[in-house]
């Protein structure tokens, strides 16, 4: 009895202290304070040490204390999480306590000297090496393992731990390892090839494939064609008989294409079929020329576009055709 009413008596003093020396806590979080660590150190003397834990971390953080640092320390003790301890009791010793602290706060200082010194030895050690990946993931128990810890002793728990290492494109691995208290070991790993992950060469690059084109109406084409060789027929048989009656005017007419009077007629026919001809001739050339120019469009939508043929017709005296480039 007269030890619980002491604990209760140097909690109050202690938290009374923080609430003047530090940053002030309201009254209501030192309140929630001296309540969890009562709970606390109800559940530390039970030996009930997750609850013991659980209540002086949160009673820790809301009034930061090394009586509540000291107890949280001693039940990670308890839990056998003694890497955890030592860093609370190493916090304890760097920010150490006023000269004029409560002699629980200077109590808790001493305490956590002698403590961590017994507790030192007790850590296990293990170093872990991977080789066969240049970057891999470690974790020891599911917690993840820096990098620049890899190949160097780290400080464990001692226990049953396992190691898992896992790299991209690797077969993953893990292992099982032993420590007792104060103990110290090694694990190597040398990672293979997954070959199921390996990557495949990359396929060769293809040419996109040419959209496809809608083939053209060809009956503008045929049109044109049939003009072109209506054209060429009119132009032809016209053109004949002008050249026949160009003959029969060539005794009648002079150099100068001066005639007979009785030849009018004839000279007016003459005329007229040369007109004609060229006409037709000049249909003919022009509706061939649009009709080669639909066919070569319509060849460019099922394969690459060609040079359109060009055609200039012309039309001269007693002559007519074209000229062009194909």
């Amino acid at each position: 009895m007269t030890r619980r009413f002491s604990f209760w008596s140097g909690l109050g003093v202690g938290l009374l202290w923080v609430g003047t020396s530090f940053a002030d806590p309201s009254a209501s979080d030192r309140a929630t304070a001296r309540s969890l660590a009562g709970e606390g150190y109800q559940a530390l003397q039970a030996k009930d040490y997750a609850a013991a834990a659980d209540r002086f971390s949160r009673a820790d953080a809301l009034v930061h204390a090394p009586t509540l640092s000291i107890d949280w320390a001693r039940a990670l003790v308890g839990l056998g999480k003694l890497v955890e301890a030592q860093e609370r009791y190493e916090q304890i010793i760097r920010e150490g306590v006023d000269a004029k602290a409560p002699k629980s706060w200077q109590r808790a200082l001493s305490d956590a000297g002698v403590e961590l010194s017994q507790l030192k030895p007790r850590l296990a050690w293990i170093t872990i090496s991977v080789s066969g990946a240049a970057e891999a993931h470690v974790t020891i128990d599911g917690v993840a393992v820096p990098p620049a810890a890899i190949g160097v002793r780290r400080a464990v728990n001692p226990g049953s731990l396992e190691v898992r290492v896992e790299a991209q494109g690797f077969l993953g691995q893990k292992k099982a390892i032993e420590l007792a208290e104060g103990a110290e070991d090694s694990v190597a790993f040398n990672l293979e090839p997954d070959p199921d992950q390996q990557k495949a060469p990359p396929p060769e690059a293809t040419k996109p494939e040419p959209a496809p084109v809608k083939p053209r109406d060809p009956t503008a084409m045929y049109v044109a064609f049939g003009v072109s060789a209506a054209g060429l027929a009119v132009g032809a048989i016209t053109g004949g008989l002008f050249l026949s009656k160009r003959s029969d005017l060539t005794g009648v007419c002079n150099a100068n294409r001066e005639c007979v009077s009785d030849h009018e007629d004839d000279v007016k026919q003459y005329n007229r079929l040369g007109t004609i001809s060229a006409i037709g001739w000049g249909v003919g050339i022009a509706g061939a020329g649009v009709g080669l120019s639909l066919w070569v469009a319509n060849r460019g939508t099922r394969s690459a576009p060609t040079k359109a043929a060009v055609l200039h017709p012309y039309l001269g005296l007693g002559s007519v055709g074209a000229v062009g480039s194909f």
